[in-house]
């Protein structure tokens, strides 16, 4: 008799020991999803380095806040939310297509990292209802701070505090005895200069610093004024130390060289990090209330509304229908044929010809398989600088080669735009570029900037295409339906004085073109 009436309590019991799993599972494989297609950016842009804490630090935050659940008030408006979540999960599979074919298009990285946001809040709201909702947004939310900045909004940025930095840091050394220029994010002194990738690169504390202030913020409860007060004197002390991290790079390179410079670069870096986060520790403790108000334990009987397992099941299929389909797509159309590109002759027999060395600094920004520049003067007394980078296929390859161009790094380096000329084809034998031109002036001289970023492409193909036409909408679109990803990357970018006007300098540059550039036949992967 007893076993009779035990059994089917045992029977619910192991009901819902399986939709617990299911449950945990699914969460599982939903965050996969952002996690795993934002690893890249985290793992090739220092700025987002912090990225791989965020999601062990937001676990830890709804933890926190698990403890403290209040008591669960389901609505009755269950049918909008498995409208709002079918919605949200179709939306996966196009946006996981084309965060495949364009892993660099930080817009589908928003809104994959906020539809899988959504989908979690709406399973909140459906077993707790709108305490839940409330009590759970900020652990959940806390994961979009991991997500790169929109590129126009975050080299606006980072280009305005780096010039604040450079612009600080001259000032600084005129009170200290030390005559030096800024130039862009380059200062100049008597015995040369440092660019921005030896002073000015630790702008990244300050991301780091807006998420430890977030996470602080949180762990602590703080009110929100508490927590925009920590906010603004974390940033704030981020900003000052990185300032203190530019003037001691360059006091090191004017007394020591560049090389002391080299090896010192990445531990001030880490020191400055380290003082940053530190210093905004010390400030969240200030800031406790004297008395902190006490935080009430969840009854362990309130668990909220239970999850169907038939649900359950499907949105898990779904998910891995959403990885298996976008795998299967690009696997189809993946071809082990040979890539057909174009390469550089370097004109080493023009008047003049040397070879200039990519500082190692440089090239761990760029992280580039292979890097040449060299500089020239023809016949006619142009002066020519030429660089030649390339990435070779893979996961991250579109990534670091779109993040560079002229209208990024030319300006840093102390040059003004004057002028551009837009894209277009230039025909140099069987080779079609589409590159994009531009005028830059530094004083006394223009430079004519010819830059042509171009993408691997099979035979059969068209040709290589600039970045300007890659980072349209519907040329992304049209690398989903063609099904290409991981292609080969490669940037040559060539700067030309002399020449009275621009049209004197494009005649210039196709004339130079035509001497330099070869049609190459490479295997796929190299």
């Amino acid at each position: 008799m007893a076993l009779a009436v035990n059994a089917p309590a045992q029977s619910t019991g192991q009901s819902a020991s399986r939709v617990n799993w299911l449950l945990a599972l699914l969460v599982a494989a939903l965050w996969f999803i952002p996690i795993n297609q934002l690893r890249v950016e985290w793992s090739i842009n220092p700025q987002y380095a912090y990225g791989w804490a965020v999601p062990f630090l937001a676990c830890y935050l709804f933890a926190e806040r698990w403890k403290t659940r209040p008591q669960p008030r389901p609505g009755g408006s269950g049918w909008l939310l498995a409208t709002l979540t079918a919605l949200l999960a179709l939306s996966l599979l196009p946006m996981r297509l084309v965060e495949e074919a364009a892993p660099d298009w930080r817009l589908v990285s928003w809104a994959l990292a906020g539809a899988v946001v959504a989908l979690s809040l709406c399973a909140i709201a459906f077993a707790g209802g709108r305490p839940w909702l409330r009590h759970f947004i900020f652990p959940v939310c806390f994961f979009l701070v991991a997500v790169p900045w929109p590129i126009p909004f975050e080299q606006a940025v980072v280009q305005k505090l780096m010039r604040c930095v450079a612009s600080l840091c001259v000032e600084a050394l005129g009170w200290g005895g030390i005559p030096a220029v800024q130039q862009g994010n380059v200062i100049q002194i008597s015995s040369g200069s440092v660019g921005v990738e030896e002073a000015c690169s630790g702008v990244r504390s300050l991301q780091t610093t807006l998420m430890i202030a977030l996470f602080l913020g949180e762990l602590f409860r703080f009110s929100l004024w508490r927590r925009l007060t920590l906010l603004g004197a974390g940033l704030a002390l981020a900003f000052a130390c990185n300032v203190g991290r530019a003037l001691l790079l360059v006091y090191l390179f004017a007394n020591m060289g560049s090389e002391e410079l080299e090896r010192y670069h990445d531990k001030v870096g880490l020191g400055v990090l380290g003082l940053s986060l530190v210093g905004l520790g010390v400030l969240a403790f200030l800031l406790r209330p004297a008395a902190e108000p006490p935080r009430q334990a969840a009854d362990a009987a309130f668990q909220g509304r239970s999850f169907s397992r038939r649900a359950l099941l499907l949105l898990l299929a779904w998910l891995a229908f959403v990885e298996v389909g976008t795998e299967t797509w690009y696997r189809i159309h993946d071809s082990s044929g040979k890539a057909i590109a174009w390469t550089i002759d370097f004109p080493a027999g023009e008047p003049a010809y040397h070879e200039m060395p990519i500082a190692e600094l440089t090239r761990a920004i760029l992280l580039c398989n292979q890097a040449r520049a060299a500089e020239w003067t023809d016949a006619g007394g142009n002066q020519w600088s030429m660089f030649f980078l390339r990435w070779f296929p893979g996961r991250a390859s579109v990534q670091l080669a779109r993040s560079h161009g002229p209208e990024i790094c030319l300006p840093a380096s102390g040059m003004t735009q004057l002028a551009d000329l837009g894209v277009a084809p230039w025909h140099i034998g069987d080779v079609t570029l589409d590159a994009h031109s531009y005028l830059f002036g530094v004083p006394g001289r223009v430079l004519y900037v010819f830059y042509c970023l171009a993408e691997d492409r099979q035979p059969g193909e068209a040709d290589p295409a600039s970045t300007a036409q890659l980072m349209t909408w519907a040329s992304r679109l049209e690398g989903v339906w063609a099904g290409r990803r991981n292609r080969g990357q490669q940037v040559l970018e060539l700067v030309v004085t002399g020449p009275p006007d621009a049209g004197a300098a494009q005649a210039a540059t196709a004339r130079m073109l035509s001497e330099i550039i070869r049609p190459a036949f490479r295997p796929a992967g190299t």
